[in-house]
């Protein structure tokens, strides 16, 4: 009886070792950011491998470069919201890859259930930085998300912003909505 328990155990563990064996693993090379508005937006590469222990980390950083408070709204989470990853600038509807954050299992306002099975509602988060202040979220991405080795895009899942921002409150909101590229190349095995 103890041998059938251990085959079977056995043949479990192979049986899901193959599955990790035939996944992709990947690495983040360059991430480089254009954008123009009254703030600093950078992203870095905290830990570039996408691989089946663990996925890549990305952290974005929101500095208000103004004299005077600027607000910034979302939806989901604040600052940044959903985030994710499309192969093209073109991309519309739900195409693309979730980036994970943290923030999303403590949002009131987003309902996540999985990186494949998510939404918001629509109420607008909104917050004033000061000048010269700093926000920053950090964001992974999942190998098993990655199609296949390029240049790919980050954009809001919903809408293409990343946020919306104001001067004052005689000001409209502004979207912004930097082009953020991020080059993946398929990790060599060792």
């Amino acid at each position: 009886m103890r041998r059938r328990a251990l085959l079977a155990a056995a043949g479990t563990s192979m049986a899901s070792l193959a599955g990790c064996l035939g996944a992709s693993e990947y690495t983040i090379t360059d991430v480089e950011v254009t954008s123009s508005a009254p703030v600093e937006f950078d992203v870095t590469i905290a830990d570039p491998d996408a691989v089946i222990e663990h996925p890549a980390l990305l952290d974005f950083e929101l500095t208000t470069r103004e004299d005077r408070p600027l607000r910034v709204r979302n939806t989901g989470v604040w600052p940044f919201g959903l985030l994710k990853l499309v192969d093209s600038l073109d991309t519309e509807g739900p195409a693309g890859t979730l980036l994970w954050t943290e923030q999303y299992e403590a949002s009131d306002h987003a309902d996540i259930e999985s990186r494949r099975n998510y939404g918001t509602d629509s109420t607008h988060l909104v917050r004033t930085l000061d000048p010269g202040e700093t926000v920053s979220e950090t964001y992974e991405l999942h190998g098993d998300g990655i199609r296949e080795a390029g240049t790919a895009y980050v954009r809001g899942e919903f809408e293409p912003p990343i946020f919306e921002y104001t001067r004052d409150d005689t000001d409209g909101w502004r979207s912004f909505a930097p082009e953020i590229a991020v080059t993946i190349a398929t990790k060599r095995l060792l």
